[in-house]
């Protein structure tokens, strides 16, 4: 293995110091080869798709016989009906090549190359591909339509006027059927308009009537909740005096002081119970069980203290302050608050009643024209079933003008149409052959290709030693050892200017390479499929 891969390395270092040699038989094979594909002429391909109804073609050559033709049979048969001497002579003369013959010999010439040159290929059942390539792409146009022309005419015969009429005939009632379906189409489209909402698998009506009683339920649920808010705040007003004493007897604390503070207190916890219910605690949970235990508690102690203050009241043992009278009352700012707190609750109770009205009559109406959907649903479907027949007709009336192209038989209107050109030919823009892409790229591969084979063939030819191995190998002289060169600055700079020429020479390669593509493309000879 290390003797192949020695011989490997002394064989590309052989081809690598005949650099040079290869790269100009690279430079002359490629700049040889892309003039050759320069010269190379373009072939333009004309083609048309064409549906031949064999059946009716071929009726009288197949006639009395017990086999069926298979599409290869198929096929055989109109390309010679279509390539038949006859039709050779006229497509010759209709195109002008026979301008081109000199004598008769010249012009049979001509007939049998337009004979050869002429492809016939099967695309489907009855439908066929003829082509032609020539250099001129006006002319291969020329020649596939003066084919076609000629089949056409042979064969249809008498029957293009019948086919005319039929086809006018359909065109007519394709008219009608189309203004018919846009003024379905347009009933049915201002029915649905002014109808959404009711309309048969329109989810807007009953996902409507469905949100609005759901909405009523929350409402109601928030209604109540507002309510209870509201007489728990009254049953609460009703234990807190709307008046306290200002002072109390010989420079005591302010009658009615404590009483006051009972009730901040129950107002206090109060809020808090509420805040626990609007964060969803139940009834039956712990903290809401504590903290009304705790309310019901101080009320028990508000109303003591009030049966004090009053038993005080009445008995005369309350001794005003000098410069006050006895039993000085002020307002009391708690009773104030939730006085206040009570009428917002009012006034949220009857927004919520107003809006639990509202919704209650948006139902009322929807439910009022629930009597109407049926009705809508049987009016869309008259209008459905009207569209969907002029809709069928219409189709078929479609399917009936494309059958009469390719039909075999229309009735009595027509005498059965055998030819119909699917595709008529067009003056190609664009070469189908050569593929200069491919041609090109070739040559450069080829030319690299001569320039590595001959750098060898010198090696091969003027041999030279790399190694002192293979000078042993090769002469049964004893090898005493090697000496290195010595290269000297002028020698390194020659060798820098050769290897910096052979660059710019392989980059030079590439860019013609390169350029060649260009002009091609330039030339639009290169987009070829």
């Amino acid at each position: 293995m290390n003797e192949i891969y020695q011989q490997l390395v002394s064989i590309l270092y052989a081809i690598w110091q005949r650099r040079t040699y290869a790269l100009i038989t690279a430079w002359v094979v490629s700049a040889f080869g892309w003039f050759l594909v320069a010269q190379i002429p373009n072939q333009y391909e004309a083609a048309s798709r064409i549906y031949v109804d064999t059946e009716s073609m071929l009726g009288n050559l197949m006639r009395g016989m017990a086999v069926n033709t298979d599409i290869l049979q198929q096929l055989n048969m109109v390309r010679q009906t279509l390539i038949s001497r006859p039709n050779m002579e006229k497509v010759v003369r209709m195109t002008d090549l026979d301008l081109n013959a000199k004598n008769d010999q010249d012009l049979e010439a001509i007939v049998v190359n337009l004979q050869k040159r002429i492809n016939l290929a099967s695309s489907g059942a009855n439908l066929f591909r003829l082509s032609f390539e020539d250099k001129d792409p006006v002319m291969a146009r020329k020649v596939v339509q003066s084919l076609l022309t000629l089949f056409v005419e042979a064969n249809m015969g008498a029957s293009r006027k019948d086919l005319a009429g039929t086809r006018r005939f359909l065109d007519d009632q394709l008219r009608k059927h189309e203004q018919e379906l846009a003024s379905a189409e347009r009933r049915k489209a201002e029915f649905q308009q002014k109808n959404l909402g009711m309309l048969p698998g329109d989810a807007s009506y009953f996902t409507r009537l469905q949100q609005l009683r759901g909405e009523i339920v929350v409402a109601n649920s928030d209604l109540s909740d507002a309510r209870v808010r509201r007489d728990e705040m009254q049953r609460h007003l009703s234990n807190i005096p709307p008046y306290v004493t200002a002072t109390g007897s010989n420079g005591g604390p302010p009658v009615g002081g404590n009483s006051n503070d009972l009730a901040q207190r129950i107002a206090g916890k109060q809020r808090r119970l509420d805040e626990l219910r609007e964060h969803g605690f139940t009834d039956r949970h712990p903290d809401v069980v504590i903290m009304k235990e705790s309310i019901a508690q101080l009320e028990k102690d508000l109303t003591k203290e009030r049966a004090v203050i009053a038993e005080q009241m009445k008995s005369g043992n309350m001794d005003p302050l000098p410069g006050t009278g006895a039993g000085n009352l002020v307002p009391n700012p708690l009773y104030e608050q939730l006085k206040i707190r009570i009428i917002e609750m009012e006034t949220q109770v009857a927004s919520l009643q107003g809006r639990v009205e509202q919704k209650r009559q948006d139902m009322a109406k929807l439910e009022s024209v629930a009597h109407q959907v049926p009705e809508v649903e049987a009016e869309l479907a008259r209008l459905n079933r009207d569209y969907g027949v002029i809709k069928a007709n219409y189709e078929k009336l479609l399917e009936r003008r494309e059958s009469a192209r390719l039909a075999q038989d229309l009735e009595t209107k027509t005498d059965g149409v055998q030819i119909r050109v699917i595709d008529p030919p067009q003056v190609p823009r664009l070469p189908s052959s050569p593929n200069r892409l491919l041609l090109v790229t070739g040559v450069l591969v080829a030319g690299l290709g001569a320039g590595v084979a001959v750098a060898f063939l010198m090696s091969q030819l003027h041999t030279t030693y790399t190694s002192v191995q293979r000078l042993r190998d090769t002469f049964a002289f004893p090898v005493l050892g090697s000496i290195s060169a010595i290269i000297t600055a002028q020698e390194e700079r020659l060798r820098h200017r050769n290897l910096v020429a052979f660059v710019i020479g392989l980059v030079g390669l590439f860019g013609s390479f390169g350029g060649v593509i260009l002009i091609e493309m330039l030339r639009g000879n290169l987009l070829v499929g």
